[in-house]
């Protein structure tokens, strides 16, 4: 996946609320969106290296989004609101995930049942149904989901095990928006009733994926490189 638009060098100075944050660039300090609900605690911290996108639209509230973090001299995309659902859109349409293959047809943000779905597939009468999370939380080289009390991936699971128990297709991709994990486990410490509904979804059958994804500045280019297992024990 090619990053669009001009990225600009700053460093991380304090995140004002969810979607705000001040980022100190070429001397002056910035308001920069913050395309994430997460908590990010461990990744935005004071002086942290970052990287911004340049927005020229005098429409918008800032001037500039905050999307890259360098951690562990890794870089780290924090943006979940797009990468990781384009990263999967664009992976569906290359034939990239061999187990899609035999969909002839992608939707996006379908609505089933109660929920809004961020993918729907279908090839005749069969229907297959995604989610997607991004993941930028890791601890040694375990990534974990969610870094913050999700009800609303809760409730996407619960949903995803009605409509595989009703003959669909229904999983959820994790995608790992960092390089440095090997595995990724549901995380129990901050949202036990999340790591609950998953474990139920996979015994109903709900499909697990995760993929890791490497960011390349100079490139400008995110890529997933790997699968790795999810890991429910």
């Amino acid at each position: 996946m090619k990053i669009e638009g001009e990225l600009v060098k700053g460093r991380f100075v304090e995140r004002l609320n969810r979607f705000e944050a001040v980022v100190e660039i070429e001397g002056s300090r910035e308001l920069v969106h913050v395309p994430n609900t997460g908590r990010l605690k461990e990744l935005l911290t004071k002086k942290a290296a970052v990287l911004v996108r340049k927005f020229d639209n005098p429409n918008r509230k800032t001037k500039f989004g905050l999307l890259f973090v360098k951690k562990g001299g890794v870089w780290v995309s924090i943006d979940s609101a797009n990468l990781p659902n384009r990263i999967v859109y664009d992976a569906l349409k290359s034939n990239t995930f061999e187990q899609f293959a035999a969909y002839s047809e992608i939707r996006r943000e379908v609505t089933l049942l109660n929920s809004r779905f961020d993918f729907g597939l279908f090839n005749g009468e069969q229907e297959y149904y995604i989610e997607v999370k991004g993941v930028t939380l890791v601890e040694d080289r375990q990534a974990f989901f969610p870094d913050a009390p999700t009800t609303r991936g809760t409730r996407h699971l619960e949903e995803l095990v009605n409509i595989k128990l009703s003959g669909k297709g229904a999983g959820v991709i994790f995608i790992v928006q960092r390089e440095d994990a090997d595995e990724i486990r549901p995380n129990d410490r901050t949202d036990k009733g999340f790591g609950i509904a998953l474990r139920n979804a996979k015994k109903a059958g709900v499909d697990l994926f995760a993929y890791v994804c490497k960011i390349d500045i100079d490139q400008k280019q995110v890529n997933i490189i790997k699968s790795i297992p999810v890991v429910l024990d």
